[in-house]
């Protein structure tokens, strides 16, 4: 063979092979094409398999698409796919067809008094109407509420930085009532706050409903199971605690409340009086103080994210390097994912999908699913793209493929987690990126060490 021959790259070959594929959608009737097989060049990439699609379907003007093979979305071309994935050329590739995503679009920047730790999508927005509820938590334990990009009202939840902030479903019959506020702080509580949505849209200030006394140091994570009516926290003191929350715990301090009422018309009665105060500084009767209700015990390091992954299923992320799944009413470890650094946040996917999502000094968005054992397949996956800690994961509310990330690099990133690599990178923060959440399907909300709060629009496209 003359060694000055020229070779064919891998490019090349891609351009002279063709493949058959078959396309499909699940979308409605009007975007579907015949799935008969047809011959498309092998070194298409997405775009040009989009504009076959756009073409097939004359669509004017063109949408884009993104493509999956066997569940994993593309993006490579289809002869660099086949080949990493050792699928013949000749095979027949069912190739399924999806709206893409289009880039976020950069919306509103709030500037805070100190770094912005914790935000918190509290209803509005989507197909629930009226304008999306955010709140957002700071170091110096003033907590923000915001409707429709306009602050409602600020107060102090905590004395030292506040660490977690969650919305907590109530079903209140009270028109425009809303969620509650979960918050938990360096102070070593956590509290349950009552009246967020009024006091987002110039209301009345929240009020303090409930005290959730138990840990021993700062809270760092908290977390809200579905129907509210039960709730987590996790501290430095390596504590992973259970509490009555949202309507239960309200009664029960209503209860409380009552009881004390009695005793005060009583000792009123008898010429003494009582007055206390709120957090809020307002003469009310005592808040009511929680006691734990369980404990998850098996972390030896700071519990450092929760996520409910179904109604009795909590997951839990810790600096000891691992990741838990728990049987809240055996309060007994399910299945335990050990890595090999630090574990900052956990995210699990929403309707009980099974997967979860963690991250933390390694750098990458690793993906568990516990239903894959030893044998089958690929138990936990890597995206790697982040070049500093990731600080926090969020699924989307709705969607078990889509989540954020933000991270101390100052990005926030927006993934497929059908594929390793995400579909776009928010330059959202000029220093680290501490929180991340959603508010409602459509609104990003991520908050930092630069002292803002950022948001953005997300079309997933579904």
């Amino acid at each position: 063979m003359d060694a000055h021959a020229p070779q064919n790259t891998a490019a090349q070959q891609g351009e002279e092979v063709q493949v058959s594929c078959s396309f499909f959608t699940k979308l409605g009737a009007d975007f579907r094409v015949p799935e008969a097989p047809i011959a498309v060049p092998a070194n298409l990439t997405r775009y040009g398999l989009s504009q076959i699609i756009n073409h097939l379907l004359a669509l004017d003007p063109a949408r884009p698409f993104d493509f999956l093979i066997d569940g994993e979305l593309l993006r490579l071309s289809l002869h660099r796919h086949l080949l990493a994935k050792h699928i013949s050329a000749e095979a027949v590739l069912r190739v399924e067809y999806v709206p893409a995503v289009l880039p976020p679009t950069p919306k509103e920047e709030h500037p805070h008094e100190d770094w912005v730790s914790a935000v918190a999508g509290c209803g509005g927005g989507g197909s629930s109407g009226g304008a999306p509820l955010l709140a957002s938590a700071c170091y110096d334990g003033v907590v923000r509420l915001w409707a429709g990009g306009e602050c409602g009202a600020s107060f102090v939840a905590h004395k030292g930085p506040v660490q977690a902030a969650v919305a907590v479903a109530t079903r209140s019959a009270s028109p425009g009532a809303g969620p509650l506020l979960l918050t938990a702080g360096n102070d070593g509580a956590a509290r349950l706050w009552v009246g967020v949505a009024a006091a987002a849209r110039g209301g009345a200030a929240p009020e303090a409903a409930a005290l959730l006394k138990g840990h021993t140091d700062t809270v760092q994570a908290a977390a809200a199971a579905p129907d509210g009516n039960l709730c987590a926290t996790g501290g430095w003191d390596s504590r992973l605690l259970l509490w009555r929350c949202g309507d239960v715990l309200l009664a029960a301090a209503e209860a409380a409340a009552g009881e004390e009422g009695d005793e005060a018309a009583e000792a009123a009665a008898a010429g003494s009086k009582k007055r206390r105060k709120t957090a809020n500084g307002a003469a009310a009767a005592a808040q009511h103080v929680e006691a734990p209700r369980g404990e998850l015990k098996g972390h030896s390091q700071c519990v450092s994210g929760i996520s409910w992954a179904a109604p009795g299923t909590l997951a839990s992320a810790s600096w000891e390097h691992s990741v838990r799944l728990w049987d809240v009413e055996t309060a007994a470890a399910s299945d335990t994912h050990h890595h090999n650094k630090a574990v900052h946040c956990v995210a699990a996917a929403p309707g009980g999908a099974g997967l979860v999502a963690f991250g933390g000094a390694e750098k990458a968005l690793r993906v568990w699913d516990p239903r894959v054992r030893s044998g089958e397949g690929l138990a936990v996956r890597s995206c790697a793209s982040h070049t500093g800690w990731i600080s926090a994961v969020a699924w989307h509310p709705t969607s078990a493929h889509h989540a954020a990330t933000a991270s101390h690099d100052g990005a926030v990133k927006l993934w497929d987690l059908r594929a390793s690599i995400p579909l776009h990178t928010l330059e959202a923060h000029t220093d680290k990126v501490l929180c991340v959440a959603w508010v409602g399907p459509s609104t990003l909300a991520s908050g930092g060490a630069d002292c803002k709060l950022r948001t953005a629009e997300v079309a997933l496209g579904q």
